[in-house]
């Protein structure tokens, strides 16, 4: 299948760490030059939705970033392969890649994504429906997990994101993998656990690269769940009752909550 890499064109260093690592790997490559938002300002091209969305107002860096996966989109619609791989430079990868990308027979009939990356958040996936690859486990993602810093895409959804996606005003990740906003009833998607694809900003002190920093940090709000804005106290006697009930409830679904590993 097909690779694609966001690279912003003021991120040079970045595209250079990611062509030494695929070099490696004996992995070719297609750079998406990535839509950067501080120029779309400068030129009077930030577009500006109709309407907010589910999560927060996008930013110039947020549409940008959403312009971008869109390219990939584009171009793995129009390309020959049933699957393309997508990418965005501040990811870390785990052992295998080569041999998960070198051909997509293990890709699953019905998949649209198969989700790459993890962001060490809890999320519920299927328990029953499984398959390994390379001993990692394959199965469908059924609850909230965000990040869009690598999965596999076929033609078909490729396509169906593209329309989907018209008058976009949520942030790419959200947009796919959140049940709250548009693509997710669209889209049967597969979560790899553990995951072999995680952001540099996630990966852990020590094991950062220096100066790698997210560029759209300063355009997230703190997203805090409602159990988090309570007391201190409350939250003590709440947390354990939260967390039994989705622990049975998850059970009864016939469904795992787990935090996704990265290795």
């Amino acid at each position: 299948m097909n690779i694609y890499l966001i690279n912003l064109d003021r991120s040079p260093e970045r595209l250079a760490r990611m062509a030494a690592i695929f070099g490696d790997l004996g992995l070719d490559f297609t750079r998406i030059p990535a839509v950067d938002g501080a120029k779309l300002i400068a030129e009077g091209k930030l577009r500006q939705p109709e309407r907010a969305g589910r999560i927060y107002r996008l930013g110039p860096g947020e549409t940008g970033c959403f312009l971008s996966h869109r390219a990939c989109w584009e171009a793995i619609a129009s390309a020959e392969q049933d699957h393309g791989a997508v990418f965005e430079d501040d990811v870390h990868f785990g052992s295998g890649l080569a041999e998960l990308l070198s051909q997509d027979g293990w890709v699953p009939g019905d998949a649209d994504v198969v989700k790459l990356e993890t962001t060490r958040v809890h999320t519920l996936l299927e328990r029953k429906r499984s398959q390994m690859v390379l001993g990692r486990s394959l199965k469908r993602l059924r609850a909230t997990h965000t990040g869009a810093s690598g999965y596999i895409l076929s033609k078909f959804a490729a396509r169906k994101l593209i329309a989907l996606s018209e008058g976009f005003v949520d942030p790419v990740d959200q947009f796919m993998f959140n049940p709250a906003c548009t693509a997710w009833a669209d889209l049967t998607i597969y979560q790899l656990a553990p995951a072999i694809c995680i952001q540099d900003m996630l990966l852990g002190a020590g094991n950062q690269v220096v100066g790698f920093k997210s560029t759209l940090e300063n355009e997230r709000p703190e997203l805090k769940r409602r159990s988090e804005q309570m007391s201190k106290p409350l939250r003590e006697v709440v947390r354990p009752l939260r967390q039994a009930w989705m622990f049975l409830n998850s059970r009864l679904r016939g469904l795992e909550r787990l935090r996704v590993p990265f290795g």
